[in-house]
């Protein structure tokens, strides 16, 4: 039903499928059909094709398009194609609006100001500015002179399309119920857990408000905690939000710590990706009008068009670590200039002109110290020019504590990049003893091009034996004899293990584009402790075909003396479609030595039904149970209303049995939609009438009966594609658009509206009075004149959103005729039957 359906519908497809291979002509150059070849009745006249004489004609109407300005792309959009006289194929409608939105700088350009412009006249009133459309590939080209652009970085979206949502009160679940069975020398065991876990919200206009709590349930034993409790707004004016409640401070300067009070932060998510992280700012001079290329390790990273003169690129997509950025200006006359400038970052790093802020105030809230002080924290970063960032902030406390930090960062070029901070800390002990100290950190990181070395990143801390971060002050006071006892896990221990030093290294190390080498070290070092702390892996990673292997050897030491080494080899291998397996065998001193096969895939084409399945055989170390086959199997589905999974595992002496349900209820202006687990934004789809519509890339999403799903997530400040692809739930129910863009705000719930028409779907078979069957090619247009479709062979056609009595007109290349279907008519159910109708 459904290819029948889209053929009839769509026209110009259909009759590119019906004529002869003359069609597949290039979509510009002139046809020539021989209408001689169509059926037709005796005595019917020859069909004007003419209309077909171009191949993929573009004809009027909506269309989904992938657009670029300048060629550069600026996504996807929906654009009215409306017919110009003395052009064969429809042309952009673009307004004004339009192409504000896209970023012309309408207030500077009076022909645009103009109030009797023609809605769809503003492209052609801007010299130079040309529109190209490729129906092959679905693109449209705009090419407009960089002077009637407004200057801004890629990848922004206009504040205007940024939508709050709709009010709504919403709560999201994980419910986890499990059984474990235990079996020995000593007999048989059994215990269940229960967890359970909500977060719960309600959304009035720019503010959030939050209530998030757990419930635990294990042998008889129940803890039910409340963890947060905030309401927060963005600031969009400070590029920020606002928090009131519980939350959690920057660790960009200071040890992050958790409040419950006022937090006033930076927002990067309102940034667009091309100023997120660090990048430098390129900078060159062009000859004369030129094409701007940057490139690094031969890929390109940024391209742009300029005219002549001195020109600034500081919009350059951040990426880890850095490298050298080759730079090619490229002049129309054809001379190219190349030329290098090498850049390394670091985490604390800013672009130039952006600042990150962060200011809280309230009570210390932290799970194992009953002592909760007011604290008041301010952390400043600001990108400086010459690849320089500034950055430092002061804290202070009830009970004596105070402490500030002040450091520099540097893009130094060939050399890399290094950053230094010194935090001094004052505090004062139970006793009313005061201890001062600092803090210093030296980071250092560089890549080598060349010869694909990348120094991530090298760090290295001292802290005096004075220095106390917040959180050691609080444990000095509370524990002022020199130990503690963790109620959590049982143990006790010193607060005499204070950090002396730390040591942070990361390199990586790429092998002939095939394979990867990477080191990662870290260690601690302790006053009066007999061991030092430290963790250290290498591991190896390339592929053979199309199966890939990883080696990783690890080695972590406690302060304590505990030591464990392990050694892992892993294979994966695609098996094709959906699938893949695998095989690891693992080795360590302390669990001995394990070699596991796995096979994981999905079980349908839209990946809503996954699974796992793993198998091993463990023998040696040190714990009895660890000896032994073992295994794991799971099964997930992703549902219209939630999301089940169901696991089971063993080994020798136990094995565990789970379900996981998650899933959330939204109640808005609509009534209640129930769905999957939402995440911190999220997307009602509302297209009326059309159930069991799935959205594109969110498996196991549909619409309901009433047309609506719960889309679980969205990226704020970002363009939201959703998709729809119609159902078969409801036939009466048309889509008239097929994707919507949204713009959330951090924590909406916004409502992407979809146009559906209603109303029964016929399928027909006109004839003239006299028997004959209408002409292929004949348009059918509605009471308003508006087209709904044209006929195709032996008079077949399909019309849709038909409600009441409904009368039509087909115009033919001789003469017009009218139909009327009868609004008794039955609705169509699977398959549906054509039914003979006079044109007179």
């Amino acid at each position: 039903v459904k290819p029948l359906r889209h053929l009839l519908r769509n026209g110009s497809a259909a009759l590119v499928l019906a004529l002869t291979p003359a069609a597949a002509a290039l979509a510009q150059e002139e046809a020539v059909f021989d209408s001689r070849f169509l059926h037709r009745s005796p005595g019917q006249p020859p069909v004007d094709l003419s209309v077909f004489a171009k191949s993929n004609r573009v004809v009027a109407g909506p269309h989904d398009v992938m657009m670029r300005l300048n060629e550069l792309p600026i996504g996807r959009r929906e654009v009215d194609f409306e017919r110009v006289e003395g052009k064969l194929d429809a042309q952009p409608c673009l307004p004004v609006p339009f192409l504000e939105e896209i970023g012309v700088n309408v207030q500077a350009l009076p022909a645009l100001l103009n109030p009797d412009l023609p809605a769809c006249g503003a492209l052609a009133a801007l010299p130079g500015a040309i529109a190209q459309y490729n129906p092959d590939t679905n693109l449209l080209n705009l090419y407009i002179p960089q002077a009637m652009l407004k200057r801004r970085a890629r990848g922004v979206v206009d504040r205007s399309l940024w939508d709050d949502g709709t009010t709504a009160f919403w709560t999201s679940y994980r419910l986890s119920y499990g059984q474990t069975r235990y079996s020995g020398d000593y007999g048989n065991d059994r215990n269940t857990t229960t967890f359970l876990s909500v977060r719960n919200g309600f959304n009035l206009g720019e503010w959030r408000f939050r209530a998030n709590g757990s419930y635990y349930r294990n042998a008889g034993n129940t803890d039910w905690n409340w963890n947060d409790f905030y309401a927060q707004r963005g600031l969009p004016a400070w590029r920020g939000l606002m928090r009131l409640g519980d939350s959690s401070t920057s660790g960009r300067v200071f040890n992050a710590v958790r409040l419950r009070g006022v937090q006033l932060q930076s927002d990067d998510g309102m940034l667009p990706d091309s100023l997120r992280g660090y990048a430098p700012v390129v900078r060159g001079i062009a000859q004369g009008n030129s094409k701007v290329t940057i490139r690094q390790n031969g890929v390109v990273l940024y391209s742009t068009f300029v005219p002549a003169g001195p020109f600034v690129i500081d919009d350059l997509y951040s990426t880890p670590g850095g490298g050298d950025l080759e730079v090619e200006i490229e002049e129309i006359g054809g001379r190219t200039t190349r030329y290098f400038q090498p850049f390394a970052a670091l985490p604390v790093m800013m672009r130039e002109g952006v600042w990150n802020y962060n200011f809280g105030a309230g009570q210390y809230r932290h799970n194992y110290n009953t002592s909760r002080p007011y604290v008041g924290q301010f952390t400043l970063a600001y990108g400086l020019p010459l690849g320089m960032t500034a950055y430092g902030g002061a804290m202070a406390a009830q009970q004596g504590y105070q402490a500030g930090s002040l450091g520099i960062a540097f893009n130094m070029a060939y050399l890399g990049a290094i950053s230094f901070d010194d935090t001094l800390s004052r505090s004062e002990d139970a006793q009313g003893k005061r201890q001062t100290g600092h803090a210093l950190r030296l980071q250092y990181a560089k890549s080598f091009a060349e010869i694909g070395t990348d120094f991530t990143l090298a760090g290295y801390r001292y802290n005096s034996s004075g220095f106390r971060s917040l959180e050691d002050a609080v444990r000095d006071r509370e524990y002022n004899k020199g130990y503690r006892y963790d109620r959590y896990t049982g143990q006790v221990y010193s607060n005499l293990y204070t950090r002396q030093h730390e040591y942070q290294l990361s390199l990586s190390q790429r092998i002939a584009n095939r394979a990867s080498i990477s080191f990662n070290y870290y260690g601690v070092t302790y006053r009066n402790a007999p061991y030092n702390s430290t963790f250290s892996q290498l591991s190896f990673s390339s592929y053979v075909g199309r199966v890939g292997y990883a080696i990783n050897y690890g080695i972590n030491r406690s302060a304590w003396g505990e030591r464990s080494n392990t050694v892992m080899l892993s294979l994966t291998i695609p098996l094709g479609g959906r699938h893949s397996a695998g095989y690891s065998i693992s080795h360590g001193n302390d669990q001995g030595t394990s070699n596991d096969v796995s096979l994981s895939g999905s079980l349908t084409d839209d990946t809503s039904l996954t699974y796992a399945l793993q198998t091993g055989l463990s023998s040696g170390g040190n714990a009895e149970g660890n000896r032994g086959s073992h295994g794991y199997a799971s099964l997930g589905y992703s549902a219209p209303l939630a999301v089940i999974n169901v696991n089971h595992g063993y080994s020798r002496n136990s094995s565990n049995s789970s379900v996981d349900i998650s899933g959330a209820l939204v109640i808005d202006d609509k009534g209640p939609l129930v769905g999957q687990s939402i995440g911190e934004t999220a997307v009602i789809v509302d297209a009326p009438g059309a159930a069991g519509a799935t959205v594109a890339s969110y498996p196991g999403v549909r619409t309901n009966s009433q047309g609506r799903a719960l889309v679980p997530y969205a990226s704020p400040f970002r363009e939201n594609r959703i998709a729809l692809a119609a159902g078969d739930d409801d036939p009466d129910a048309t889509l008239k658009q097929n994707v919507q863009n949204v713009v959330p705000t951090r924590g909406a719930i916004v409502v992407a509206k979809f146009d559906t028409e209603i109303g029964r779907t016929v399928f027909l078979v006109l004839r003239r009075a006299d028997g004959s069957f209408l002409p292929f090619g004949s348009s059918i247009f509605d009471a308003d004149g508006q087209q709904r479709g044209i006929v195709g062979p032996v008079g077949r056609v399909w019309l849709s959103g038909i409600t009441g009595a409904a009368r039509f007109t087909v115009k033919t290349n001789s003469t017009d005729c009218a139909f009327q279907i009868d609004s008794a008519q039955e609705k169509t159910s699977g398959t549906p039957l054509a039914k003979e109708l006079v044109c007179g």
